[in-house]
């Protein structure tokens, strides 16, 4: 794999069905989960906090496995930023913009979405303004009946990421 591959392993499923093994969301949530490993070594990180804001209100936490994984639902009609954060590891944010115009046959699905990221080691000292902003924003796509991803934000933001640490490097 890749470094560029592995500074930014965010991957997304979002389907209408129930995944295999997984609880279901309760309507008017979407279950979000996925695996969370280092950067580096691309082994699984326990204890990783995954917690959730809506409209800037914190909200649950949950902790990752012992093979990374996590899962927890956030409410369909809000913005929900999912921050990631473990000791030793830089913290990750993503954006869920769930606040969109879903008819009455979207909100009776049950919706999921994973979300795998990989954490950087904090030997590095980078900006918090960085570590704040979210690595990928999702939301809802009326033309596509699907959560989907700003591609061109994600790129924009992998190339601020990839300075911040050549930057970082230096010093």
């Amino acid at each position: 794999m890749t470094r560029s591959s592995l500074l930014f392993a965010l991957s997304l499923l979002c389907s209408a069905h129930v995944v295999q093994g997984q609880t279901e969301a309760p309507k008017n949530d979407l279950m979000l989960f996925g695996i969370v490993e280092d950067q580096r070594s691309g082994k699984p990180l326990q204890n990783v906090c995954v917690r959730v804001y809506t409209d800037s209100i914190a909200g649950d936490s949950v902790f990752t496995d012992p093979v990374g994984k996590y899962q927890t639902f956030v409410s369909l009609g809000g913005v929900h930023r999912v921050v990631y954060s473990g000791v030793g590891h830089h913290r990750k944010v993503v954006q869920l913009d769930t606040s969109g115009e879903l008819d009455d046959a979207a909100r009776a699905q049950e919706w999921n979405m994973r979300v795998d990221i990989s954490l950087m080691g904090s030997d590095l000292t980078l900006p918090d303004e960085l570590l704040d902003t979210p690595i990928g924003i999702a939301e809802w796509e009326p033309a596509m009946r699907e959560f989907q991803w700003d591609q061109p934000y994600t790129e924009r933001y992998k190339q601020r990421f990839k300075l911040a640490v050549k930057e970082a490097g230096k010093k």
